[in-house]
């Protein structure tokens, strides 16, 4: 039997036109699961495409098209025995309620087939339910889901953009009018006739719903769905690992299979329904989560205040980062201990396998410890560039090193735990050979082909992504794409940071890079490179006495020790504003450059002409100490350029950054690296910005320079390499040191701060039901601010009248309008047109009124300022002094 019809009037079969269940005949002889992956050299786009307000029925056909990379197919059977709950009941139990389910079933068909409408399929399987109740009610009573029958009602959601319905869901709200994301357990979509169209609408409705979902309540760690054309059903998975659908089947003739799956679901704990256990929900009302995290010295509680981070995302799979405010709780009980002070706390998913950002912490300061404890640090191969000129440098550097110093320039991890992992996948799951979630067909086009493969890659954006206006929240990893399994990890943190580009001005944040390259240099000398550094990972903290802004670098999570290992490339690793160029473009510099060692030492003028093309494939391209110091410098450039408010800067720096999801090197970001930005800043920069271009200029000479050198010579491991890189850390201490100079003109050059970047409370709900009033929180302090609002609000409103008022009494201009000014005024006025939807399930056919947009979002956009409070232990920085003024060393050279 056919489980996706073919598109309307196509006149003859053609081999790669297909939209049929690949039945066993025409499976893959080797499934999908125990083929090896690609090679390291093939890389792959980064599909967590975020979504900003947009609606999500906008979205439908282009989250369909980014989860055809994750989405796999497999039999029935394989599906019932290795994603549905397995139930719990004796032999006899499930034999006479699977027998009052199958009677039931066989009755209602044969009575009210053929079907007229969706309702009616959808009243089948309430009848069928309702059956298997009643039998379960014999044997005693307990929790199980309810089957929720309201097409007609909005879902109520968290985060923006939730403007959807469904058709049917198993919820775990019983007699509940009001239908949320937190309730619906498992989202059902029926339609009345199976052809393309129809089944086409179906999974993409099903699939929109569930990442609306997932993205919405934190608790969820994977989904089912079930869709319904006629009488052939089709059951989903979807997880942060992979996702799954089942080949479809006949629920009429094989009620058997029917009552199987829904015995499953209905009568299956929470867990198996993929809601973590270590978090969770106090009430739908007020959005709050209460996490349990099982650290070192026992469980403790912690409950969610704020949310500080989370994605709207276009796929499931994925680490899904989310980080909140939290409080940690007394005991068992819902009520913050005694004099407990605002933490973080970190929500993310890893692979398998993969070390906790905690455990890669534990190592890096265990490696920074031993470097410390030895006498002659100072004189290790890391330090030799170092001389008289750094002795301000070295003592600050030494400091740092005495009674774990070093740790204030982290994000110290306090505690954490991990979950369980997610199931595995189907060893005899397989890719299909034409897309599951596939775009909609236009009728003249019925005849031309689809293109397919035999095992897809991932989506191109069904849109022109422009991403420039602030980087990725988090950092992109190109990994091969082996669905393995993934595991949760809860991560607490003392400090609430601000994000660099959220700092007052530029002279805060050179104080705070500066600051990073000292905690670079301790990971240099420990032997670990972090392969993110971004304006996302350097936080900082206000010190409450000195009110000066300390480092704390953050993200650990792509670090590691840096060397040979394995013998292959890393992947792209890293947030795109920011990737070194090399890791970018996957070849080193400098095969053809006719440069030499004395050429990283010094400051050369480098030929415009110059063009290399060539790269050196042959050696595995690792993630150096390079790498992290031209991160740092792209972070700074971005910040002069796009975060103040000057529209050339900004217009400049467009061209250099951005998010890219293929992950491949701009032309002007190759550019910017290899040919001189003297003159291009000095165009775009405002005055007392413009200072700060030969600076930059002589630290990309010297990146784009090292980096020549270490291509040419092969030394990037290698002793000659080292002295290369302490070098560049030399030249970087004193180039920092200077920028940071509190009375630089620079320095109080304000920056231009986003509006979203305040904590929202966790009890805000967007889309609430349209037929039901708002109720707000019950607290007397959220009345009192209300009221403060209001008699705000009436205050504007009668100055604004008295000034119109004023207007009125002044004479009339006499001069006309122009044409044109009247014809936009009219145009601002003019209502929207679109047409208005009676159902659902026509939303995607009439939807006219929006493109998807492109830009990050939190779940709320707040107003409430543009930094994140912050507040940390005392201490003044703790990296290296400044100086006015500013030269690079010159070794072996006049």
């Amino acid at each position: 039997m056919s489980d996706t019809p073919a598109p309307p009037e196509t006149p003859k079969s053609n081999t790669r036109f297909s939209f049929n269940d690949t039945s066993p005949a025409e499976r893959p002889l080797k499934s999908y699961a125990s083929q090896q992956p690609p090679p390291p050299e093939t890389p792959r786009q980064h599909p967590r495409v975020e979504v900003n307000q947009d609606q999500q029925t906008a979205r439908r056909e282009e989250i369909g098209g980014h989860m055809n990379g994750e989405t796999l197919e497999c039999e029935v059977e394989v599906f019932l025995d290795s994603y549905l709950p397995q139930h719990q009941f004796s032999e006899e139990t499930y034999k006479a309620i699977s027998d009052a389910g199958i009677a039931r079933a066989q009755d209602h068909f044969e009575e009210n087939l053929p079907f007229d409408t969706e309702a009616e399929i959808a009243k089948s399987l309430q009848e069928i339910v309702g059956a298997l109740m009643e039998a379960w009610k014999v044997f005693g009573k307990g929790r199980c889901l309810q089957y929720s029958l309201k097409p007609n009602n909005a879902v109520i959601s968290c985060i923006v953009g939730g403007n959807f319905k469904i058709d049917a869901s198993l919820n775990n709200a019983e007699g509940s009018q009001a239908l949320h994301t937190t309730n619906i357990v498992v989202a059902m979509e029926f339609k009345l006739f199976r052809h393309f169209d129809t089944v086409r609408k179906n999974r993409q409705q099903v699939v929109s719903a569930i990442v609306h979902i997932m993205n919405d309540d934190v608790r969820r760690m994977f989904m089912f769905g079930i869709t319904v054309e006629g009488p052939r059903m089709t059951l989903w998975y979807f997880s942060r690992s992979h996702s799954v659908k089942a080949q479809s089947f006949n629920f009429v003739e094989q009620p058997d299979i029917l009552v199987e799956v829904l015995i499953s679901l209905i009568f299956a704990d929470d867990k198996d329904l993929g809601f973590d256990p270590n978090i969770a929900l106090t009430s739908d009302a007020r959005r709050q989560y209460i996490y349990t995290v099982d650290g070192e010295a026992g469980p403790r509680r912690f409950l969610t205040t704020h949310s500080i981070f989370e994605n709207r995302a276009l796929t499931v799979a994925g680490r899904m980062t989310r980080i909140f405010r939290v409080v940690e709780l007394d005991g068992q009980t819902d009520s913050p201990k005694e004099g407990a002070k605002p933490m973080v706390l970190k929500d993310v998913w890893l692979d398998e396998g993969s070390q906790t950002e905690m455990e890669i912490q534990e190592e890096l300061f265990a490696d920074i410890e031993e470097f410390g404890k030895n006498p002659n640090w100072r004189k290790d191969p890391c330090l030799a560039a170092f001389e008289a000129e750094d002795a301000e440098t070295m003592e600050a550097f030494g400091e740092l090193l005495q009674e774990q110093r070093y740790q204030d320039l982290f994000l110290v991890i306090r505690d954490g735990s991990t979950g369980e992992c997610s199931k595995p996948l189907a060893p005899s799951a397989w890719h299909p050979k034409s897309k599951i979630f596939y775009p909609a067909v236009d009728p003249a086009l019925a005849n031309e082909p689809f293109p397919s493969t035999q095992r897809l890659t991932e989506p191109q954006s069904s849109a022109t992504r422009n991403l420039q206006i602030r980087p990725a929240d988090e950092a992109t990893e190109v990994p091969y794409r082996t669905h393995a399994s993934k595991r949760r990890s809860f991560l607490v943190f003392d400090d609430e940071c601000t994000r660099l580009y959220c700092l007052p001005n530029v002279g805060d944040v050179f104080t705070v890079l500066r600051d990073c390259i000292a905690a670079l240099r301790l990971m240099f000398c420990a032997g670990w490179v972090h392969r993110d550094i971004s304006c996302n990972n350097i936080m900082a903290v206000r010190d409450s006495e000195t009110q000066q802004w300390k480092l704390k670098l953050a993200d650990l999570e792509y670090s590691k020790k840096f060397g040979l290992q394995t013998g292959t490339s890393d992947p792209k690793t890293g947030t795109p504003f920011f990737m070194p160029c090399e890791i970018l473009r996957r070849r080193y510099f400098g095969d053809d450059d006719d440069v030499t060692e004395e050429d990283a030492l010094a400051r050369l003028t480098i030929d415009p002409n110059d063009d290399e093309t060539s790269g050196t494939p042959e050696f595995p391209l690792l993630h150096n100490f390079l790498h992290d110091l031209e991160a740092s410098f792209w972070t700074g450039l971005w910040i002069i350029t796009s975060r103040v408010n000057h529209e050339p800067s900004r217009l400049y720096s467009l061209g250099i950054f951005r998010n890219t999801l293929t992950l491949t090197l701009p032309e002007s970001r190759l550019k910017a690296f290899r040919k001189p930005i003297k003159d291009a800043l000095n165009g775009c920069l405002p005055e007392k910005l413009k200072k700060l271009a030969p600076t930059f200029e002589a630290i990309r000479k010297m990146l784009h320079t090292c980096a020549k050198v270490m291509g040419k010579k092969r030394t990037w491991w290698e002793s000659p390499g080292y002295k290369i890189y302490s070098n560049l850390h030399a030249n970087f201490a004193l180039a920092f040191a200077s920028l940071a100079d509190p009375h630089a003109p620079w320095a109080s050059v304000p920056l231009q701060l986003p509006t979203s970047s305040s904590p929202r409370p966790m009890d805000t709900i967007v889309d609430g039901d349209p037929n039901k009033p708002h109720v707000a929180p019950d607290s007397g302090e959220e009345e009192k601010e209300s009221a403060e609002e209001q008699q705000e609000k009436e205050e504007k409103k009668k100055k604004k009248n008295r000034k119109n008022k004023k207007k009125e009494m002044l004479p009339r201009r006499v001069k006309p309008r122009y044409p044109d000014e009247e014809a936009r005024e009219l145009a601002d006025v003019r209502p929207a047109s679109g047409r208005k939807r009676s159902h659902h399930d026509d939303e995607q056919a009439y939807e006219d009124e929006s493109e998807g947009k492109s830009s990050n979002s939190k779940r709320v956009k707040s107003n409430n300022g543009g930094r994140v409070s912050a507040s940390g232990p005392s201490g003044a920085s703790t990296s290296a002094g400044g100086s006015s003024g500013y030269h690079l060393r010159s070794k072996g050279r006049n």
